[in-house]
């Protein structure tokens, strides 16, 4: 009995100490030291960019929990980049054991999911590798590209980044697999009475390396249009800045002169522009000021 006894004032007393450190935990974590911490990482990466959370708090069994964690342009217009609702951040505690730097990530945003793998070479994250997933998230309730476009894309985009950095490559290079599928581009205001054009599904290959996108691939295959789409964007730390050199072809099917029928008289006139039906196009100007001509 004695014995029973003292093993449950050591339980007891052990019951104590997690509870008290599960308080100190969450009651006394030092949220600002923490964001401070992943804004200036997020600075390292890009000069051009913020790091702020509505709350940062431990998680079990080892890392974080971030709520309304969001990447914005540190420009006057605070424009916010991303935003993710719910963030998981933790170390692979075996990687870890042996000197390496890895964390997990997995979170949702824009009522899609993300998961993905960062690797650095050391604490000061000098080698830089990283592998990012997502999926459907609804660009209807991501406003970054309309405030850059002027114009807006609904539906719903998923993707696989992979990006690395190190001391012989300081801007880092990367490639992109995007998807976009129920897509729809809403005009600001129409163009020749066209309102919104269906873009169903989009399939892009990017590329990333010395501050400049690389579109090896853009494939779109709506039911109104389909169209195809290459080249450039040189990056600027000012995002409406980037310089666009872009090439591509649109092809009006049926259902566009059905829906949108006083088109076809415009689109007569300009017939020594189309070759087997497709119209060729140049994008030039800015991401903030692109200008949009016929070949």
């Amino acid at each position: 009995m004695a014995f029973a006894a003292k093993n449950k004032k050591w339980l007891g007393y052990g019951l104590y100490v997690v509870l008290v450190t599960f308080f100190l935990l969450y009651y006394l974590f030092p949220t600002q030291a923490v964001e401070e911490f992943v804004d200036n990482s997020v600075s390292r990466m890009n000069p051009g960019l913020g790091f702020k959370a509505k709350r940062i708090g431990p998680w079990i069994p080892a890392g974080l929990r971030i709520n309304g964690g969001t990447i914005y342009l540190k420009d006057p217009t605070a424009a916010e980049v991303f935003k993710a609702d719910s963030v998981y951040i933790g170390p692979r505690i075996l990687k870890l054991a042996r000197g390496e730097y890895s964390i997990d990530l997995s979170g949702t945003a824009y009522s899609g999911n993300i998961r993905g793998i960062f690797h650095a070479g050391d604490k000061n994250g000098a080698i830089l590798q990283s592998e990012l997933s997502f999926k459907d998230f609804e660009l209807a309730q991501y406003g970054f590209p309309a405030e850059i476009l002027k114009h807006s894309v609904t539906g719903k985009l998923s993707g696989d980044i992979v990006y690395g950095k190190d001391p012989a490559n300081a801007e880092g290079s990367g490639k992109a697999e995007l998807r976009l599928s129920g897509g729809r581009l809403q005009f600001q205001a129409p163009i020749f009475g066209i309102g919104s054009v269906d873009l169903q599904n989009i399939d892009m290959a990017l590329e990333l390396r010395n501050r400049e996108i690389t579109i090896v691939k853009a494939e779109m295959a709506g039911s109104e249009v389909k169209g195809s789409l290459t080249g450039s964007i040189q990056l600027q730390p000012d995002m409406k800045l980037s310089q666009l050199n872009l090439k591509g072809t649109l092809e009006p099917l049926a259902e566009f002169y059905k829906n949108y029928p006083e088109i076809r008289e415009l689109l007569k006139s300009m017939r020594k522009r189309v070759r087997r039906g497709q119209y060729s196009f140049a994008i030039t100007g800015t991401l903030g000021e692109p200008r949009f001509r016929l070949l």
